[in-house]
């Protein structure tokens, strides 16, 4: 089998049109994947580039914001230690003095905590002095006398005494237990003097406070972390990682620098770091993502190059058919269109795409194909022609045979004396005649067909008396539809002198219209003498021949074929009856509306 396909590839190649399509499509094909390549290197580094930015624009945004937690530490710290210095909070004090002065610092806490509502930060203050007044807010919830001997307070009383007098001091993150379960805290410090001795004030922040500053545009499986210039960590989602001095600040700077972004390798992953160095603060607010997170765009935007490059290799497909095709095969077009000469789907060659020769012979294939076209073209509107005279043809044929009984039924009201009578039958006549001959065209809407027939059995019943009576009932949204003309009154006129009349009581004549999905139904039922078996067979046979040989059922052959000429084989007319019970006729025609309406030369079907 590959044998035989490869054989039937090699033929095939030798052929100037394969040859000339490969070279194209494989210059093309080169051109399009070698730019693509180049375009999207160009943007893996761009998007790169921009993305770290980007990022780096987000941590000087955290670090701003953290700014703001620490700048509102220090102005708290100064606040206390002006009401604390002040007011001697650190003079020898009686226990009611104590109780006094920390009755005083809540009041004030109240105030502070309204102060800085407006940017979200809440806070606790801790003072010990020597003294021995010592102070807690309500939030502090654990017992403070052990942290002398915790190591963040020993790290904090070390940068204390370190610095100058009055400067405030930060202390790592600690952890501590309270009722609420285990809190997180970093603390802003200041020793204080007074006349009575020296104290220790601490403003303690929930480190909850710095990670909603960046959690909110923390990616998924990426890390934001903030440490402080000793390199110890000062916040981070895990909190496992608070207080603990992981980071190598040189190393940080001289590796990765500062405020900018760098690719690294990371447990086997790529990722993406970003720094932002706070002068103010001191602290370096770090990113790192994944890089198969951040470059989710990318991602799509090689999927935009691979469906670019899929339209190019069909661009070069395409152009090289069409160039391969117009240089090695111009007799191409006009061979298949020779094949397909007659079909339905024929077109003729258009253009000049080869010799003087080859568009001589296209252009003489042009001529004939057009006058063949024209010539069918003038047979399929002469076989119109012939349809339309034939529907006209059975509309005449009924016009005969429906005057002879309407004259016939005046006549004999004439002949037993009913000359009042033949008369008002004569005026309904005419009115009738009238309205019928009004009609030009062989579609009309259903309501003026039931008029129509309606005026006829006014005729018939001046003629009956009592003995005939008729209901004529319409579907609402059937009026519209648009049906032959002179299509119920035959049947009706049947009803009467085959149905009615050979019986000896009064009967009723039924006529109704109903919507069947896309379809019209009209039915004529009569409760007259009906016909057996035997009868309705030859009936149904008469009707359905091609020609009515005698002068039965001819009313019913010319609506049967009318609606078949209007709407198409599947249409027509059938007939149940059974021996004295009566007739029913059944009229099934497309449900075509008056807005809609096409001529019935037209033709269904």
């Amino acid at each position: 089998m590959m044998i035989r396909w490869f054989r039937r590839f090699w033929v095939h190649t030798k052929e100037l049109r394969t040859q000339l399509f490969l070279t194209y499509f494989f210059v093309f094909a080169l051109f399009f994947a070698a730019v693509i390549i180049l375009v999207s290197v160009s943007i893996r580094d761009l998007l790169i580039d921009q993305i770290g930015n980007n990022r780096t624009a987000v941590l000087q945004q955290i670090a701003e914001r953290a700014d703001i937690v620490k700048t509102s530490s220090t102005t708290l710290s100064s606040l206390y230690s002006h009401e604390i210095q002040s007011n001697g909070f650190l003079d020898l004090m009686t226990s009611e003095e104590q109780e006094a002065a920390s009755d005083y610092l809540d009041s004030q806490k109240e105030i502070y905590d309204e102060v800085f509502s407006h940017i979200g930060l809440g806070f606790d203050v801790v003072l010990m002095g020597s003294n021995g007044f010592l102070y807690c807010s309500d939030g502090v919830g654990e017992d403070v006398s052990v942290w002398p001997y915790e190591p963040w307070y020993r790290y904090l009383q070390t940068a204390l005494d370190s610095g100058k007098d009055g400067d405030v001091q930060f202390s790592r993150t600690f952890s501590g237990s309270t009722e609420a379960g285990t809190v997180y805290r970093f603390a802003a410090g200041r020793t204080l003097a007074g006349a009575g001795g020296e104290g220790i004030l601490l403003i303690l922040i929930d480190e909850k406070y710095l990670e909603e500053l960046y959690s909110p545009t923390q990616r998924q499986g990426g890390e934001i972390y903030i440490y402080d210039q000793n390199g110890y960590i000062v916040s981070h989602s895990n909190k496992k990682m608070l207080g603990k001095q992981f980071i190598d600040v040189e190393y940080m700077e001289d590796a990765y620098g500062t405020n900018q972004s760098n690719i690294i390798q990371k447990l086997g992953e790529r990722y993406m770091l970003s720094t932002y160095l706070d002068e103010k603060t001191g602290w370096t607010i770090v990113e790192e993502s994944p890089t198969s997170i951040i470059l989710n765009a990318l991602t799509r935007t090689y999927w935009v190059m691979g469906l670019m490059l899929t339209a190019g290799m069909i661009l070069a497909v395409v152009v090289s058919i069409y160039i391969s095709r117009r240089v090695s095969h111009p007799l191409t077009e006009l061979s298949r269109a020779m094949d397909k000469f007659g079909s339905e789907d024929f077109t003729p060659p258009r253009g000049k795409n080869g010799t003087q020769e080859i568009d001589h012979l296209q252009d003489s294939f042009n001529h004939m194909a057009v006058q063949i076209s024209s010539l069918m073209e003038i047979i399929r509107e002469r076989e119109q022609q012939k349809r339309v005279l034939e529907v006209n043809f059975l509309r005449a044929q009924i016009n005969p045979h429906f005057l002879y009984n309407m004259l016939f039924s005046i006549r004999c009201a004439v002949e037993v004396g009913k000359s009042g009578q033949a008369s008002q039958m004569l005026s309904a006549f005419i009115d009738l005649l009238r309205s019928t001959l009004e009609v030009k065209d062989t579609m009309i809407p259903l309501r003026d067909e039931l008029e129509t027939t309606r005026k006829y059995l006014v005729v018939q019943k001046l003629r009956y008396g009592e003995k005939i009576n008729y209901e004529i009932e319409m579907q609402e949204g059937t009026e519209q539809c648009m049906v032959p003309t002179l299509i119920l009154s035959p049947l009706v006129e049947n009803a009467i002198f085959h149905g009615i009349e050979a019986k000896n009581e009064a009967g009723t004549i039924v006529i109704e219209s109903a919507l069947l999905g896309e379809n019209l139904l009209l039915t004529i039922t009569d409760d007259g003498a009906g016909m057996d078996d035997e009868t309705l067979v030859r009936v149904r046979e008469r009707y359905n021949q091609e020609e009515v040989k005698d002068g039965h059922s001819i009313g019913m052959s010319n609506v049967h074929k009318r609606i078949r000429l209007n709407f198409g084989e599947g249409y027509g007319l059938s007939v149940e009856s059974s021996l004295g019970i009566g007739t029913t006729v059944t009229l099934l025609m497309a449900a075509v509306f008056q807005k809609e309406e096409d001529h019935e030369s037209s033709g269904r079907g």
